[in-house]
């Protein structure tokens, strides 16, 4: 039985979100698996060819539409795109301006066997592209830790380990951060795990490292590409210039308000920054977006390489090497 693929995208007036809604459908070996979600959020002066008018026809594709006025931050969005969830088998969280390899979908499940792991999930920083479809392939990256920042919250940076293709692994690579714009595993996800609509946009991928971690999921770099990313460059900012924090000038209380949660769920708050201590958000906590049950945020620390309260990295998270013999 062919296994199905929600496709879960948050777009911000991106105007690249119908080139990689062609593309994905074009590449893919079996289109008709997909199934895909989408956040559309677009301003009333946006451009038509940016919108729904110039997506592809594809039988499963489902949009929730909103005013960019409306928007929270990416969080928020992302949940939004999740809300169509049908039980598909596995779930794929991506950016709006991505492409792919030839037949990606079935090498993407082809990856994730390759963990032996059906809490296997594959997650990285993907390689970059330049449109429309010039792909950065010398290197195969992977996830590390590269600091704390002013207000106490972890960030992550993405390592070209591998030379390809002569030093390609035989198997996907053991890590502990997973990637906002590239998150492969099952459909389970969706409701262990859900996306928090409250947090922001910075600390979403270590909350949500330590929250699939802790629910008993194991996070991987693939050991070959599949997708790649549009990163900014003086040549594209003109045309991707729009950001919720660009045209929201009460984007500082959505951030402070994501701190805040962040820090809880990591047992920090006591060690964060006092605008972030003292920042009056909803006093019900993150309930239901919070650690899982399965494995202690101790535990998690430990795999990972970092103590929140204390903000250390140990050389092995800041290098991205990790024991499997600890799982």
């Amino acid at each position: 039985m062919r296994s199905t693929i929600f496709i879960q995208i948050a777009a911000y007036r991106d105007p690249d979100l119908p080139a990689t809604l062609h593309h994905l459908i074009e590449r893919a070996a079996q289109p008709e698996r997909l199934r895909f979600s989408i956040c559309l959020q677009l301003a009333d002066n946006d451009p038509a060819h940016w919108g729904e008018s110039a997506f592809p026809n594809h039988p499963h594709l489902k949009i929730v539409r909103f005013d960019a006025t409306e928007s929270h931050g990416a969080c928020w969005a992302r949940r939004q795109a999740q809300s169509f969830y049908g039980g598909e088998d596995f779930l794929l969280q991506i950016d709006s301006h991505m492409r792919a390899v030839e037949h990606w979908d079935d090498l993407l499940l082809k990856t994730w066997k390759e963990c032996s792991d059906e809490r296997a999930v594959l997650s990285v920083y993907p390689n970059g592209f330049h449109p429309p479809c010039r792909f950065q392939t010398s290197t195969l990256p992977v996830m590390g830790a590269d600091e704390f920042d002013a207000y106490g919250i972890l960030k992550l940076r993405g390592i070209s380990r591998f030379q390809l293709p002569e030093e390609q692994p035989e198997r996907p690579i053991p890590g502990a951060f997973i990637a906002g714009g590239f998150l492969f595993g099952a459909g389970s996800i969706v409701s262990k795990v859900p996306y928090d609509p409250e947090l922001y946009f910075y600390g979403e991928e270590i909350a949500m490292s330590a929250r699939l971690w802790t629910s008993g999921f194991n996070i991987y770099a693939p050991n070959r590409l599949l997708l790649f990313h549009l990163y900014k460059s003086e040549s594209t900012a003109a045309e991707h210039s729009a950001t919720h924090w660009g045209d929201h000038s009460d984007w500082h209380q959505y951030n402070l308000r994501s701190h805040k949660r962040v820090h809880r769920l990591l047992g920090s708050l006591d060690n964060a920054p006092a605008a972030i201590r003292c920042f009056n958000d909803h006093p019900d906590g993150p309930k239901p977006f919070e650690l899982g049950t399965t494995r202690s945020l101790t535990m998690y620390q430990q795999w990972a390489g970092v103590d929140f309260k204390r903000a250390e990295i140990s050389q092995a998270a800041r290098k991205a090497e990790f024991n499997i013999s600890q799982l």
